[in-house]
């Protein structure tokens, strides 16, 4: 009878396997990962058949997280500007909390070791707080570019004050602020 799997030995493996894609993106070994969860890379396998299973699990559990924070967020209640303030607001909040956890997403999200499935799975993760934003935005932004403001300018402005807020944490709310006011204002014109 095989012995049943432990959630801390799989909890370290995730915790471990972020740290080192954060910071060596996903060329970390899973030798450098088992060892960092002080674990023999043959326990890693039993968790995760294959390094990619692992990576694309990495990616799953921490957009859960960030999803997770954002359906709190993502209330239909307020004005337009309001409902997608508070989304933006716990978008620069989650990050700021987690830096780690954001660094390794982003070298996952373009890594080409995540399957469509799974990139599909975490894209679904985020329909709540993405229709309310859509919805806010209508009548502002041509439908068309709507994604694009989402997607690329939010996120982008997103990165850029999480950045600043890592650089100077003493002006957080200021640059929480002038993201927001400068995409709120950027997607009016």
């Amino acid at each position: 009878m095989a012995r049943p799997l432990s959630e801390e030995k799989r909890e370290a493996i995730l915790a471990a396997a972020t740290e080192l894609v954060a910071r060596l993106g996903t060329s970390a070994s899973t030798a450098k990962i088992a060892d960092a969860a002080g674990l023999g890379e043959g326990t890693l396998f039993t968790y995760f058949p294959t390094k990619d299973d692992l990576l694309n699990q990495l990616l799953l559990e921490i957009e859960t997280s960030l999803a997770e924070a954002l359906f709190a967020s993502s209330k239909r209640s307020g004005t337009p500007r309001q409902r997608v303030q508070r989304i933006w607001d716990c978008l620069i909040e989650w990050g700021a909390e987690h830096p780690l956890q954001r660094k390794a997403m982003r070298q996952l999200r373009v890594s080409d070791r995540i399957s469509a499935e799974n990139r599909q799975r975490c894209h679904a993760l985020f329909r709540d707080a993405r229709e309310t934003i859509e919805q806010s935005l209508s009548g502002r932004v041509d439908p068309e570019r709507a994604s694009f403001y989402i997607d690329t300018v939010m996120m982008g402005l997103a990165d850029i004050a999480i950045e600043a807020i890592a650089a100077a944490p003493k002006q957080h709310e200021h640059f929480k602020q002038a993201g927001f006011d400068l995409f709120w204002k950027g997607v009016a014109a």
